[in-house]
């Protein structure tokens, strides 16, 4: 299957964007009607307005790290390990699953790690 951009690296520049505190850049990776879920599909945020409103806080406050585990790609799918820490101390592991469709994100779903307790 051929694709208009490579998945890994449209993901791999939202994650970039998430790092480096550009709300803007991150959502733009993301298309316009895109769906953010918890697994298996509990949509949470649908759309840039949403999706700038429900990471605001995560951008305003720049005291923790997210960093990238494991990574696996499948053709539109990029599957991601997620890891956020305040300081040393882990705070949460996620696995996000990225659907890439053109150049930018169409659907992701969050699964946190079963120690979270979710």
């Amino acid at each position: 299957m051929l694709f208009d951009c490579d998945p890994v690296e449209v993901v791999e520049r939202q994650l970039q964007a998430f790092q480096a505190g550009d709300l803007n850049a991150f959502v733009a990776m993301y298309a316009p009607d895109a769906v953010v879920s918890n697994f298996p599909g509990t949509p949470v945020m649908t759309g840039h307005d949403e999706m700038r409103a429900g990471y605001a806080s995560s951008f305003e406050d720049r005291q923790f790290t997210l960093t990238l585990g494991e990574r696996i790609a499948n053709g539109q799918f990029v599957i991601d390990e997620e890891v956020i820490a305040v300081g040393a101390a882990e705070v949460m592991r996620a696995v996000v699953i990225y659907q890439v469709e053109g150049c930018t994100i169409a659907r992701s779903w969050i699964l946190p790690d079963a120690g979270e307790g979710q």
